[in-house]
């Protein structure tokens, strides 16, 4: 199984029908966007999913100046539903199962307006720590000096509180002295916050992880694709 997730930055907009090709070209099971926005943007994003082999999709919108995720699958969704429904912005933590496969799309709010998502996701995650578990998507979180520059994230702890519960920065565990930036500022500042955190069964299945730059490089949004491929 291949799942790539994806900021599409603002919807996509005029970027729509080259986002949609770039997704094509990775011919990815499962879809995390996020970023996700309602209106006519959001209709023309899933009936291009559709005609591309993913009629599964959450429903959950977010309102009119809102942005969230959005799970689109070759396979039949089950159970999607709001991580917390109890959160401000709900749609921003969206949680489906794919078969045994028990995932999370993650769209973060900025600085310290994430906490309250981060406690939800950090206790979702303990409640699913022995099943098949992925946590993935726009985290809006870094470790300082090493997924940024300098020391600007408040709330990089609960990347540690989440591999104390047992889940595994998939990317990290892989690279651990690696430095990709999946997201640049306007003033070129690179950051990686765009994770992928597995339960332990699950990462032992895990084949492969990268980010696909061709597609940031290329001006289709300020993120780069997290790819992740399971057996």
């Amino acid at each position: 199984m291949r799942l790539l997730a994806w900021n599409i930055r603002q919807g996509g907009g005029s970027r729509l029908a080259a986002i949609i090709e770039a997704l094509a070209r990775h011919e990815a099971d499962v879809l995390v966007l996020s970023e996700y926005r309602g209106g006519d943007a959001a209709l023309r994003l899933t009936e291009a999913l559709e005609r591309f082999g993913y009629p599964y999709m959450t429903r959950l919108r977010p309102p009119p100046g809102k942005s969230g995720v959005l799970i689109a699958a070759r396979r039949r969704l089950h159970a999607h539903a709001a991580l917390d429904e109890t959160l401000p912005e709900p749609y921003r933590l969206i949680h489906v199962e794919i078969g045994k496969l028990s995932l999370c799309g993650v769209y973060m709010p900025n600085l310290l307006a994430k906490v309250p998502y981060w406690e939800a996701l950090v206790a979702g995650l303990a409640a699913r720590i022995d099943d098949l578990t992925l946590a993935i998507g726009d985290f809006n979180t870094c470790r300082a000096y090493v997924d940024e520059p300098g020391a600007i994230d408040k709330c990089a702890h609960f990347m540690d509180r989440v591999a104390e519960i047992g889940f595994c920065d998939l990317w990290r565990h892989r690279y651990p002295d690696g430095r990709e930036f999946s997201w640049y500022s306007h003033r070129g500042n690179g950051f990686r916050i765009d994770h992928a955190f597995l339960s332990p069964a699950l990462a032992k299945r895990a084949r492969a992880v990268r980010y696909s730059h061709e597609e940031r490089l290329a001006g289709l949004s300020d993120h780069s694709p997290l790819i992740l491929d399971l057996t």
